[in-house]
C-alpha cells in the first residue's frame, strides 16, 4: 500500500462533489453489490496464479468484510431508531431474511458435499464447530453476521438507552472475539468484527459527524489515510516488538479495519454507488457471497492454471455466480410471497 498513491487518490476524491445521501438505502445497496463482487475477486485471487490482476485482492478481503459489517450495524441502528416496533418479532422477521437464503444455499452445499463422498454425520457438524469451519465454502461471514444480528437484538431489546445498548453490543462482540481465539478459530473469524460497532456509533452520531466532515473533510481524510498506512503495518510492528499473542493481533487487526472502514466511508461520501448495475448486484449480494465458493470449487476442478485459463475461469465464475445468486434470490422471493 503506497502512501503516495493513497494521497493522490484522496486529493482527487476531495475535488468531487459531496454525496449527501452517502449512507442512504440506494447508496448502501449499490455498495453491497460492489463489495460482494470484491469478495468474489478476493477468493479468486487464491486460485488465479498468473499475472498480477488479483494480487491486491488477497489482503483486501478483511477490509471488504469490515465495510459489510459497518453497513449492517449502521442499517440496523437507523431502522430501529425510525420504527418503534422494529424489534418486535425481530428474530422471526428480520433475521429470517438472512436465515432463509442461508438454509437454502446450505442445503445445496450439503447435497454437493454428499455427492462428493462426504459423510454428513453428527460428527461432521460437530467438527465444523470445533475447527471453525462452515457448510458453505468461505461462509464464516454469514455465521457471524447472524450472530451480530442476535447481539444487536439482545442489546437494544434489553436496554432502551442507546449508548448503553451500544456498549453492551460492543462487550458481546469482544466476548465473541475472546471465545473465537480460545476455540482456535482462524484469524479471519474475528479480525474485522468491531466495524459493526463503528456502524452503530456512526448512525447514532451521524448529524454531528457530518457537521465535522463538512468543516474539516480534507484534513480528516489526510489524517485517516496516514493512519491507515501505519495501521496496515501492524503485523510487522508486532513482530519487531516480539509480541506474538493472538489477543494483541486481534486488537490491532480490528483497529486497522476500523481505520480502513472510516477511510472508505469518507470516500463513499463523495461517490454515488446507486447505479442500476450495482443496485442489481446489491439485491443479490447475500446470495452471491454464499454461492460463489461452490462455483469456484466446481470450476476449479477442470482448469489447470495458465494465462488464458485463468481469464476464462474468472469470467465463468463471475457470470455463473451472479446468475445462480439471482435465480436463488428470485425463487426465495416467489416462495415468500406465496406463504405470506
Amino acid at each position: 500500500m503506497d502512501i503516495f498513491i493513497l494521497l493522490l487518490i484522496i486529493t482527487l476524491i476531495y475535488l468531487l462533489p459531496v454525496n449527501n445521501d452517502y449512507l442512504g438505502v440506494n447508496s448502501t445497496n449499490g455498495l453491497k453489490g460492489l463489495l460482494a463482487l470484491g469478495i468474489v475477486f478476493h477468493h479468486l485471487s487464491q486460485w488465479v496464479t498468473t499475472g498480477t490482476e488479483f494480487v491486491n485482492f488477497k489482503y483486501m478481503g478483511t477490509y471488504i468484510v469490515s465495510v459489510f459489517f459497518f453497513i449492517s450495524g449502521y442499517g440496523l441502528y437507523v431502522q430501529n431508531n425510525r420504527k418503534e416496533d422494529y424489534l418486535d418479532n425481530f428474530l422471526s422477521k428480520r433475521l429470517s431474511k438472512i436465515l432463509t437464503p442461508f438454509i437454502a444455499i446450505s442445503s445445496i452445499y450439503l447435497i454437493y458435499r454428499n455427492i462428493n463422498g462426504q459423510a454428513l454425520t453428527i460428527t461432521f457438524f460437530v467438527d465444523l464447530f470445533k475447527k471453525g469451519s462452515t457448510v458453505i465454502y468461505n461462509g464464516w461471514f454469514v455465521d457471524i453476521i447472524i450472530l451480530m444480528y442476535v447481539f444487536f437484538y439482545i442489546s437494544f431489546k434489553i436496554f432502551s438507552n442507546r449508548t448503553v445498548a451500544i456498549l453492551v453490543n460492543t462487550l458481546l462482540i469482544v466476548g465473541y472475539i475472546i471465545l473465537a481465539i480460545k476455540l482456535g478459530y482462524g484469524f479471519w473469524w474475528y479480525n474485522s468484527s468491531l466495524p459493526f460497532v463503528l456502524g452503530l456509533l456512526w448512525a447514532k452520531n451521524k448529524k454531528y459527524i457530518d457537521e465535522i466532515l463538512n468543516k474539516y473533510y480534507f484534513i480528516i481524510l489526510v489524517c485517516i489515510t496516514s493512519l491507515l498506512f501505519i495501521s496496515h503495518q501492524y503485523s510487522f510492528v508486532l513482530k519487531k516488538l516480539h509480541i506474538v499473542d493472538s489477543y494483541s493481533y486481534a486488537f490491532l487487526a480490528n483497529i486497522d479495519n476500523v481505520i480502513f472502514t472510516i477511510f472508505f466511508i469518507l470516500i463513499v461520501r463523495k461517490i454515488d454507488f446507486s447505479n442500476k448495475y450495482l443496485l442489481f448486484l446489491g439485491k443479490i449480494s447475500f446470495e452471491l457471497y454464499m454461492i460463489h465458493g461452490l462455483v469456484i470449487s466446481i470450476f476449479g476442478k477442470y482448469f489447470i492454471t495458465s494465462r488464458l485459463n485463468d481469464v476464462v475461469f474468472t469470467i465463468l465464475v463471475a457470470v455463473t455466480s451472479i446468475t445462480l445468486a439471482w435465480i436463488i434470490n428470485f425463487i426465495i422471493k416467489k416462495i415468500s410471497i406465496k406463504t405470506t
